[in-house]
């Protein structure tokens, strides 16, 4: 890792991967109550026979979803780059997808019928209205079966995930590590919470009795201080955090504001940042084969279980 290029290390971190003529860039919040008043199938299967009982790393999960078709929407957070093993579905190539992300686990553990449509690099728009290489946009895999759908979106609309390696580059004694513009980050992120709305909007009008579940983005930095593995200034982690807080900001008022139901991993995660004895997240330079400042194996599962208890 010490020799590799920064270029190539961005790349990872930012999970960009290339397909064909579209490179894909970096990816990156909290529980109020369902404030919908649908009656969805994913509701009435609450009071099914078929509940289970989970205990997983973040408590126990009553989960209730089995048989019900199930869409998970998203980017690299919810994609799990680099945790083995590959999907076999569609697309998973391309989009780094894999069978241990915390849709795969929600699915096993509950029986849903799972399409999984995450894409490592995915913005609001790449879920609506923009393909990613030949990736379609991910609204398509949801139709009036639809039951349940989780989506994580948000982080590269507002280059999260990419300030935070161009940093660690440069600190780091890297060469053509870019720059970062802190402008058009502070401005994305006052209409990132309206795009996420959207794409919860754009949901419920193609599946409107689905139940729709936002999960927020994984807590990276602890709440004070670093560590050599963060190569960040005491500068550059306040304006880290404060992108991570208004992001998870964005994310409670979107859920609020469409009736859908927050998963709190930006909460569940503090205490398990890449700096921590238990970390849900990758370091800027992780071991071989994995990506930096992204979930790992600790982290999906962890979300995985936070997904069914608030299925209930």
């Amino acid at each position: 890792m010490a020799t590799e290029t920064p270029r190539r290390n961005a790349l990872m971190a930012c999970a960009a991967l290339v397909v064909g003529a579209l490179t894909l860039t970096a990816c990156g919040g909290s529980a109020t109550a369902d404030g919908s008043s649908r009656q969805s199938k994913a509701q009435l299967a609450r009071t099914a026979d078929s509940v289970t009982t989970k205990t997983a790393q973040a408590g126990t999960a009553s989960t209730t979803a089995a048989g019900l078709d199930y869409v998970a929407l998203g980017s690299s957070f919810a994609a799990g780059p680099s945790i083995p093993p590959l999907q076999s579905s569609s697309g998973a190539a391309a989009c780094s997808r894999s069978a241990n992300n915390y849709a795969s686990i929600v699915a096993r553990d509950t029986g849903a019928n799972l399409t999984d449509v995450t894409c490592s690099g995915a913005t609001t728009a790449n879920i609506l209205t923009t393909n990613q290489g030949s990736q379609p946009p991910q609204i398509n895999a949801v139709n009036s079966g639809t039951d349940l759908v989780t989506i994580t979106i948000g982080g590269n609309d507002v280059n999260y995930l990419g300030s935070m390696v161009t940093y660690s580059c440069q600190n780091s004694g890297g060469t053509n590590c870019g720059t970062v513009d802190q402008a058009p980050i502070n401005t994305a992120l006052g209409v990132v919470g309206q795009r996420i709305e959207n794409v919860v909007n754009a949901v419920h009008a193609r599946a409107p009795q689905a139940r729709v579940l936002l999960v927020s983005y994984s807590t990276l930095l602890p709440d004070t201080g670093g560590c050599a593995g963060v190569p960040l200034t005491a500068d550059q982690r306040v304006f880290e955090r404060t992108v991570a807080q208004r992001l998870a900001q964005a994310t409670i008022t979107a859920a609020n504001d469409t009736g859908a139901t927050l998963v709190r991993l930006a909460t569940a995660s503090h205490g398990h940042d890449a700096c921590a004895a238990d970390p849900w997240v990758e370091k800027y330079k992780p071991a071989s084969g994995r990506t930096t400042y992204h979930p790992n194996e600790a982290g999906m599962k962890a979300a995985a279980s936070l997904v069914e208890s608030a299925l209930g």
